[in-house]
């Protein structure tokens, strides 16, 4: 009982240091008065659904069409996203580039990317993953968060979108997750960001060489640069708190298919050479097993109204921290969808911690253990 009023305390006081992060993080507005030209990376594997859609996105955005270019990478796609991709290209007369990843060099997320990064021309990079959508500002978000911050790397916010409450919930969990990633690269403890929304200096890129000394790791082509990056540049790291730069992806419509996503991510944690990310992934592990552990122990010694009161405060805490996240997505219903998710996750976590050192997923359709 003593072990989960404790780290009941120390995960209220997390919450609460997150959302004091987040609220000091300055938004920005976008600007269109900038010389900053990029390259947009778009890794692909398997996007046939989905593809065209970010195309379209990327031909309507309000910056000078002279100061980015497109480059698709595709993955060795066994669908024809390799052909709808050549088709959209020739039909809109865009100056894009389509290249394939040969099977024999390498292939995954990162040595596509890689590939991408030596043909860009441009100066700076921002990689977007193929089933995402952007708005018509997210170029000039980018480049003003440049201009003003003159940073070597921007992590992006992104939203998992739904409309079904399996969806939603998803959406408001996630949200909670890219806030984290921003308050703790603004406390100095960078922890994590979303390689569906990334942007780094290409000289910079070339100077940490890339993902080298985490190739073999088949995820991770988004916190394992924050790490190096940071580490070389820590005042020149940013996240770009801005709604014009939002990215929308579409939550996960099945159970096993959220599992098998959250197993591939979870399952880099013990990769990370920070003692801050260990620190916290195994904090978050213990406070959820201490919950059941503590539930257990007051239940039987029927100390029930003691244990409201706790769960009550930890509710209390998740709602007070996810609400200002959840306004910047604009996500509704905060309260009660942060009284499920605080009933549920425990359960999630604790099986996610034990699945990702023990189990298998899949992604693309390639498998890994």
């Amino acid at each position: 009982m003593i072990i989960f009023i404790a780290f009941s305390v120390i995960y209220i006081g997390f919450l609460l240091w997150i959302r004091w992060h987040w609220t000091k993080i300055s938004v920005l507005q976008a600007t269109e008065d900038t010389d900053i030209s990029f390259s947009v990376l778009i890794p692909i594997r398997n996007e046939s659904e989905n593809i065209i859609n970010l195309l379209a996105d990327l031909k309507r955005q309000e910056y000078p069409k002279e100061q980015f270019e497109v480059i698709i990478i595709d993955d060795q796609s066994s669908d024809d996203s390799h052909q709808k991709v050549a088709d959209f290209i020739r039909s809109n007369d865009v100056d894009w580039k389509l290249i394939s990843v040969n099977e024999n060099d390498g292939s995954g997320k990162k040595y596509a990317i890689t590939s991408g990064v030596c043909v860009a021309k441009n100066d700076y990079i921002i990689t977007v993953d193929g089933d995402c959508s952007v708005g018509r500002k997210w170029l000039a978000a980018y480049a003003t968060q440049y201009a003003l911050h003159q940073s070597k790397m921007v992590t992006g916010p992104v939203n998992m979108r739904g409309y079904g409450l399996f969806q939603r919930l998803q959406g408001l969990e996630f949200s909670g997750l890219i806030g984290i990633g921003a308050a703790t690269l603004r406390s100095g403890n960078p922890t994590m960001c979303n390689g569906a929304n990334l942007s780094y200096h290409k000289a910079t890129f070339d100077e940490v060489h890339g993902y080298q000394g985490n190739e073999n790791i088949p995820s991770g082509d988004d916190e394992f640069l924050l790490q190096k990056i940071y580490k070389r540049y820590p005042d020149r790291v940013s996240f770009l708190k801005s709604s014009d730069a939002i990215v929308d992806t579409q939550a996960k419509t099945t159970f096993l298919d959220l599992l098998s996503q959250r197993i591939r991510w979870s399952s880099k944690w013990r990769f990370h050479k920070s003692f801050f990310i260990k620190l916290m992934a195994m904090m978050v592990f213990l406070n959820y097993l201490s919950l059941f552990i503590g539930i257990l122990e007051m239940t039987q010694n029927n100390l029930w109204v003691f244990l409201s009161i706790v769960l009550c405060l930890r509710w209390v805490a998740l709602f007070y921290f996810s609400y200002p996240i959840a306004q910047f997505f604009s996500k509704k219903d905060v309260l009660w969808m942060s009284l499920m998710i605080e009933i549920i996750y425990p359960f999630f976590v604790i099986f996610l911690g034990i699945a990702s050192i023990f189990g298998k997923y899949s992604w693309k359709g390639r498998h890994y253990s």
